[in-house]
């Protein structure tokens, strides 16, 4: 079982091409996590210049239908 939380590894905002349903600049994480494993997933709220590589972060979902929920991430 994963503890939900990480620190962010590596990321991007993204600009261009517009995403469906996102407004952009999109800010995405690779965020490691302490039992070894990186997953990716949207930062949300968060404004895009205070994302630093070693932020901690915890997880959350987003539920995009009554079939699909992600994983995203939110600053801890």
């Amino acid at each position: 079982m994963a503890s939900g939380r990480g620190e962010i590894y590596s990321y991007v905002v993204h600009h261009h091409p517009p995403l469906p349903g996102r407004e952009p600049p999109v800010v995405v994480v690779l965020v490691e996590l302490p039992e070894g494993v990186r997953m990716t997933g949207e930062l949300l709220g968060c404004d895009p210049a205070l994302v630093r590589i070693g932020d901690p972060v915890r997880v959350d979902f987003v539920r995009v239908d009554d079939e699909l929920t992600l994983p995203a991430w939110r600053l801890s």
